[in-house]
């Protein structure tokens, strides 16, 4: 008997805990309490539609982008995709006051970058492997990463569809785009602070033939 056993269709989550990065965060606190305006989820703000305008004049923007670079170059490599020759890059921020929470959405892009700079405290692993077997009681501003695959969960060989993530300061994650995802209620007295970034891959222009259809 030849038994063969296949995983087809995985979903790659790279998580990054950066070191020192105390003062970063600490940092990025102050600047979004001394403008608030720059958290705006409406997108009416020039600057809140895409912090990266902000990386030349503030050293914590520019050291947060570095950190992204990073974060989707690890992810490219570890799923072994080469061949683009640049990556748009579009951040804006996440800030919660108590009772505040995110529904489940994705992105229109190819990758999603997340990083954590003021969180609840956390004792348990980034990520939950035993997680899912209870959505609504998932913890403190926790982030639900739900199955991509279509109609998966509505089986009964299908034991989760979903699994938690427990933010920290410091931790970053970066996971493809379609990936439907969600935060429950911020419990904390204060403001909790996430940054997300859309990666859009760029490739070279392939060698296609041009014909009028006039």
């Amino acid at each position: 008997m030849e038994v063969t056993d296949y995983a087809f269709f995985p979903t790659r989550v790279v998580t990054i805990q950066f070191p020192d990065t105390e003062s970063l965060n600490a940092e990025l606190c102050d600047l979004f309490e001394r403008r608030p305006e720059l958290d705006d989820r409406f997108n009416l703000h020039p600057d809140a539609q895409n912090l990266l305008r902000l990386a030349k004049t503030v050293p914590a923007i520019a050291d947060l982008r570095s950190k992204f670079i990073t974060g989707v170059k690890h992810w490219l490599q570890t799923e072994g995709i080469a061949g683009p020759e640049g990556i748009d890059m579009l951040m804006f921020s996440n800030r919660s006051s108590r009772g505040e929470s995110t529904v489940v959405h994705n992105h229109q892009a190819d990758l999603i970058g997340i990083y954590y700079a003021c969180t609840a405290d956390s004792h348990r692993p980034p990520v939950d492997p035993a997680g899912g077997e209870d959505y609504f009681e998932a913890g403190d501003g926790a982030l639900l990463l739900h199955d991509p695959r279509f109609n998966a969960n509505l089986t009964t060989v299908c034991h989760r569809d979903h699994v938690r993530v427990f933010p920290r300061p410091g931790l970053m994650l970066i996971f493809p785009a379609y990936v439907w995802h969600s935060v429950t209620p911020h419990r904390g007295e204060f403001h909790r602070l996430s940054f997300a970034m859309n990666f859009t891959l760029r490739w070279p222009a392939s060698p296609t033939e041009h014909h009028s259809l006039i």
